[in-house]
């Protein structure tokens, strides 16, 4: 009997290490920190001053391998005679998917 329990033990341990160390998307999504960063870097924001925080409100896995990401965001842009806007308060739904970035090293990435 005990014998039975450590095998069943160590065959539950290896499942999970499997799954922990593959990097599946599917099972482990992009961190709030991932999102953040994915979203500075695309250049989406270009022509805004974002103003912090920027909170994840909902993350959800798509069939592709995708995740589908909403947040929420305040910003202000420049109008007439460089004066700038009232602050804006937006929610955007974004897609992000797992890349390799040119060192090898894996990234999130902002799928338009």
């Amino acid at each position: 009997m005990k014998k039975n329990t450590s095998l069943y033990l160590a065959l539950l341990l290896l499942m999970a290490s499997v799954f922990s160390f593959s990097g599946c998307s599917k099972l482990f999504g992009p961190s709030d920190a991932d999102v953040i960063k994915a979203l500075n870097e695309s250049g989406a924001f270009t022509g805004f001053n974002m103003q912090a925080p920027v909170v994840v409100l909902e993350k959800n896995s798509r069939k592709d391998g995708s995740w589908r990401v909403k947040v929420k965001i305040k910003f202000t842009y420049e109008i007439a005679n460089k004066q700038m806007s009232a602050p804006v308060e937006k929610t955007p739904v974004y897609n992000l998917i797992k890349s390799k970035d040119d060192k090898g090293n894996t990234a999130w990435k902002v799928k338009f």
